[in-house]
């Protein structure tokens, strides 16, 4: 893999908007670096397709072309997968999931665009302390469970779960990156299969095995993943485990709900066990069966314990109450324990931003606790903390599209809808309710003899309040009629996230993302976020136009090449697809 640093695209190099500070990551069929955003001022991480067996970087230092022609079929087959996965990360948005910004399609290849997600590979947290408690056990495995059953909503495996692709954030939100189906799917035209698996958390299946990889093939690796931060000891590899017990050998992987001593309840046991089941057939089908297990308490904690060979009776009854408050308390448990793991080195950046290193002793839990966790709201609402659609709504222009790490700041914690705050041991009694502040009541304070206190008729103060609540209303209602400079950009600004979200670039007329991009610029034509949403539509309609010529629709190319043109008429991109175009014989 050595020769392969030579094939890396070159520091100060641009893709677009984007400039290569380094190659951060080389592996078999893709090269990941990091980069800078000049329009939106972030950093990026970029995922090029560059398969080296088959693959070769062009004489010009930025294209990649097959090595010869018996490797074109090969190179194009996992073009064609690893841009398949790219249209459908762009279509999954989840608080646990590391979010695809953008595809690019050019210099004979593709780059994926993913935001920068700072934080602590789970592998390494694990390392770091003794054990771990149920409870941030659990919050890990219910919001990673949650954000499996939005990508699988979408028919997307992700194929390599495993403890180094479970990020940490420095709140303790756990992100699930690095999918791998693409990955997967080319090595199989190779002998590098073996190499893209990782053992231990690998399922049967993945090797060949008889069974069509599905969802169930990722709850093995994430079984695999919590057995290893309960054991500290990595699961036997699918072939031996399938090897030993076809000799009719006892399981290598021993069944953790049938330890005598643990400190971890029955149910977990339980579903970690049948998550890690050889058997494709016997494992659940879906997160909701396994959260239904978690949740079912002390209704399964009757002495008895299930093997990964047993089947598991799951509970159909209605699973308990709502807590919400338990998210915002796992997040802080979590970023005291990785406080000091959290920051990377990271590269200084061109307007001078310098990174920052800090390293403490992490915390070790010594007493874990056994309490059972109530996590029913992953079922019906992402796990991390978030703020609602309209808080973002309201937010600066450069704040609009928000990474994972600012929608999970400390300061920003739901509260549980239907409880009273301070029935929750620890909570300040001055904290708001619900979201809304509180109405502050007046103190009584003694007053002595000779303090002469006047006294106001009931009629009067209700007069006085009526007067204020008047005055506040026409406050309110002039500040609506004429809103400010910024609040025009940020509702348009808004409404064109929401348009792109939809996929409503250039149509209905009066409703899409190009008009409302448009708007902005027209009171503001520096606007980097307008600036960069339209090339987000112009460079999301190539990928289009470029899908369509491949399935020979070139009357459908033609069409959204004309909308893209409508975007940005002079981009050098359209003007090489109308090129290409223009040479294809119909």
């Amino acid at each position: 893999m050595a020769h392969m640093h030579n094939q890396a695209l070159l520091e100060g190099i641009q893709l677009g908007v984007y400039e290569i500070k380094e190659a951060s990551k080389i592996g078999t069929f893709d090269i990941t670096y990091r980069a800078w955003n000049h329009h939106l001022k972030e950093w990026v991480e970029i995922l090029e397709y560059f398969p080296c067996d088959f693959a070769i970087r062009a004489n010009d230092g930025l294209g990649v072309e097959p090595k010869s022609p018996s490797h074109k079929e090969d190179f194009e087959y996992g073009l064609k997968a690893f841009l398949e996965l790219a249209e459908e990360l762009t279509q999954i948005e989840h608080t646990n999931i590391v979010k695809t910004e953008n595809i690019l399609q050019f210099n004979g290849t593709a780059y994926l665009i993913l935001a920068c997600q700072e934080g602590v590979p789970l592998s390494k947290l694990i390392q770091s302390q003794s054990f771990f408690a149920e409870t941030e056990l659990k919050f890990i495995l219910l919001s990673i469970l949650d954000a499996l059953k939005k990508a699988h909503k979408h028919n997307t495996i992700h194929g390599g779960i495993q403890p180094e692709t479970i990020i940490l954030d420095k709140n303790g939100i756990p992100f699930l990156t690095h999918f791998s189906s693409a990955r997967l799917a080319a090595a199989k035209h190779t002998t590098k299969l073996a190499d893209e698996l990782a053992p231990g958390y690998s399922a049967p299946e993945l090797y060949g095995r008889p069974h069509t990889p599905g969802p169930s093939t990722d709850y093995y690796g994430l079984g695999a993943t919590m057995y290893y931060c309960i054991t500290h000891s990595q699961p036997t590899d699918a072939q031996s485990r399938l090897t030993a017990l076809s000799k009719g050998e006892s399981d290598p992987v021993a069944s953790l709900a049938k330890s005598s001593d643990s400190m971890y309840s029955t149910e977990l046991l339980q579903a970690i066990d049948w998550m890690l089941r050889p058997n494709y057939n016997n494992r659940p089908h879906s997160a909701s069966e396994i959260i239904t297990l978690l949740n079912s308490g002390p209704a399964h904690q009757d002495g008895q314990t299930t093997s990964p060979h047993d089947d598991i009776a799951i509970p159909d009854h209605n699973p308990i109450v709502k807590k919400p408050l338990w998210i915002g308390i796992m997040a802080g448990i979590f970023g005291l324990i990785i406080f000091g793991l959290w920051f990377v080195n990271q590269p200084s950046e061109t307007n001078g931003d310098q990174a920052v290193i800090a390293t403490t002793q992490p915390l070790t839990q010594s007493n874990p606790s056994k309490a059972v966790v109530t996590p029913n709201a992953i079922e019906d609402q992402p796990v991390a903390l978030t703020t609602t659609e309209s808080s973002q709504e309201s937010k600066p222009a450069s704040q609009l599209e928000p990474t994972h790490k600012e929608l999970n700041q400390p300061d920003k914690k739901l509260q549980p809808a239907n409880e009273t705050i301070h029935a929750e041991a620890g909570t300040d009694d001055k904290l708001p309710q619900n979201g809304m502040e509180t109405e502050s009541k007046p103190v009584s304070k003694p007053q002595s003899d000779n303090t002469i206190t006047p006294t106001i008729k009931p009629e009067s103060g209700q007069k006085v309040e009526a007067i204020e609540k008047s005055l506040h209303s026409l406050e309110k209602q002039k500040s609506q009629a004429n809103p400010s400079h910024e609040d025009s950009i940020n509702g348009y600004l808004a409404a064109a996230k929401k348009a792109m979200k939809e996929v409503r670039f250039t149509t209905p007329a009066g409703n899409n993302a190009y008009e409302y991009y448009q708007k902005v610029l027209a009171k503001e034509p520096d606007n980097a976020e307008a600036l960069a949403g339209r090339q987000r539509i112009v460079d999301r309609y190539a990928w289009f136009i470029r899908k369509s010529k491949a399935d020979g629709k070139l009357d459908k190319a033609k069409r959204v090449l004309q909308r893209a043109e409508s975007v940005l008429p002079n981009d050098p991109k359209l003007q090489i697809i109308r090129e290409e175009l223009a040479n294809t014989k119909e």
